[in-house]
């Protein structure tokens, strides 16, 4: 039934586009470029066309060598310009295309009175994800967290705090934005999502059709739900949860049916059933966000134009408010503690760069992480660089501890005051190879285990040392408090609807937009 519904969905979404004659076909929409570049020229990306089509509106045609072609971006200028703009990266859903938010959805219409200026970038059949389509790889988060970033840093004046960076997207697209977030959420400050899916678990079959639709083989995505359940957590916003503590998130779905009707639109309620799953599972781990959970709405542009609509006026009313609780410090940046969860063998968050080889894809825990030490979990060997937050050429007392044994040695600051730290984590045997398929019948004996290095830094001399021996002690103390196990909770069965002390959550469920109020 899931499998009719996406498809039915998909097939409707492409009629509709079709039969308005608004866009050509995918292999036609850059047949007017000529060839794709080669060698030297498809190494980085570049502009290849661009087209003024209305005051505010631009089109671009770019080269991106993330997925090795051209692919479409529109852009809308901020509605109040200002010296440097705020930006929102939004996104378009399985069956449509970077000019849908204009054509269908509003886009230039409701943001007339923004600052923002709005990017919209193509996606392809809405995977949000890497996907390899025979011998080629679509790397869409590539592209659409490093490449256009890089376009709009070359080509307007943008403000870049993590506050001014908003992604936000329908269906497949809310996805994106709450994913992409989860992953960098020390680069975004607000992610929304209108009728999105938030847990490709429970949603394997929609996820499998979006990227069939795209050329790639069944299950190829993130492979089998049960052998490869690491990969289909580490792109799972719910599972990823914990990431986003901070941002102002907002998300909302309709009922799946209209007054007076009849008829029910069964993909919406599942993703309804799914928004309220999510917003549990938030509510449990005490993160404040806004659940709408509309009393009627189909999976249409009807709705998301009117979400969208809403979501603005959100915002608009935070920026008169100037509610800067809602707003993270920057005492990360100082070297104030945070966790992180992810699937990557390679990230950098908050200045800090971490490498992970391992031979099974994995979902590891980077904890209390702080000037005086952090805790890693997981299998493989590992290699982390802090960010500049100690004296350059100082030396310092490093401490390791982990399931290969106790480790003290000193090591001195490079000159940007950057420590770095290589050692083994659980079962890292052999020498450190790529996952694939070669290694897939390695057992996952460790990663679903407590596996924890423990890592302090404390300065060699004592003269002057009271400024670093109180964040030594708070680090330590957080360390020793940390949680029992590293793994990340089943969503089948971390289901709560319970709302602890203390917990923050706005929701609303109002049919129209004009009757949605936070608290």
């Amino acid at each position: 039934m899931i499998i009719a519904m996406g498809a039915r969905a998909i097939r409707t979404l492409t009629a509709a586009r079709s039969h308005r004659g608004r866009y050509p076909a995918r292999d036609q929409t850059t047949s007017f470029l000529g060839p794709e570049p080669r060698g030297k020229d498809a190494r980085t990306w570049h502009i290849r066309d661009i087209r003024k089509l209305s005051p505010r509106l631009r089109e671009f045609f770019l080269y991106s060598p993330a997925l090795g072609r051209t692919v479409g971006v529109r852009v809308l200028l901020p509605g109040i310009p200002a010296e440097v703009s705020p930006v929102i990266h939004l996104f378009h859903g399985g069956g449509d295309d970077f000019r849908s938010w204009t054509d269908f959805g509003s886009a230039e219409e409701l943001t007339l009175d923004s600052p923002y200026l709005v990017v919209m970038p193509d996606g392809g059949a809405g995977t949000y994800s890497r996907l390899a389509v025979g011998s080629e790889v679509h790397d869409w988060p590539r592209f659409h967290t490093e490449e256009i970033p890089a376009f709009l840093k070359a080509n307007f004046s943008v403000d870049w705090a993590p506050a001014s960076q908003l992604a936000a997207g329908l269906s497949m697209g809310g996805y994106g934005a709450m994913k992409y977030a989860a992953w960098h959420p020390d680069r975004y400050g607000s992610a929304a999502a209108f009728s999105s899916p938030l847990d490709p678990l429970s949603t394997v079959p929609a996820f499998d059709i979006i990227a069939m639709r795209e050329g790639a083989r069944s299950l190829s995505l993130f492979g089998d739900p049960a052998l490869d359940r690491s990969e289909w957590l580490a792109n799972s916003p719910y599972a990823l949860a914990e990431n986003l503590r901070g941002l102002d998130l907002w998300f909302s779905a309709g009922s799946g049916s209209l007054e007076g009707a009849k008829d029910r639109d069964l993909l919406e309620s599942m993703i309804s059933s799914q928004g309220e799953r999510f917003s549990a599972r938030l509510n449990s781990l005490g993160i404040r966000h806004s659940w709408f959970p509309r009393t009627s709405g189909l999976h249409n542009w009807t709705s998301w134009e009117r979400e969208l609509g809403a979501w603005l006026k959100t915002l608009a009313k935070r920026r008169n408010y100037a509610s800067s609780d809602r707003r993270r410090t920057d005492r990360v940046a100082d070297g104030g503690q945070f966790t992180f969860l992810t699937g990557h063998a390679l990230f950098d968050i908050h200045g800090w760069r971490v490498e992970i080889s391992r031979r099974r894809a994995q979902v590891v825990r980077f904890d209390a992480v702080s000037a005086a030490g952090f805790s890693l979990t997981g299998t493989g060997s590992f290699r982390v660089r802090t960010p500049g937050l100690f004296d350059p050429g100082r030396r310092y007392d490093i401490s390791v501890s982990g399931p290969s044994g106790d480790n003290a040695y000193q090591q001195k600051a490079d000159k940007k005051g950057r420590l770095t730290f290589t050692g083994r984590l659980a079962a890292a045997m052999h020498d450190p190879i790529i996952p694939g398929k070669r290694t897939a019948h390695f057992a996952t004996l460790g990663q679903d285990e407590v596996t924890t290095v423990r890592i302090a830094s404390a300065r060699v001399d004592t003269a002057g040392d009271r400024r670093h021996g109180a964040a030594a002690d708070d680090g330590a103390a957080a360390i020793d408090g940390e949680r029992s196990t590293a793994d990340v909770p089943d969503p089948s069965q971390t289901e709560t609807t319970d709302d602890p002390t203390g917990v923050y959550i706005e929701s609303g469920r109002e049919s129209t937009a004009a009757q949605s109020s936070e608290r």
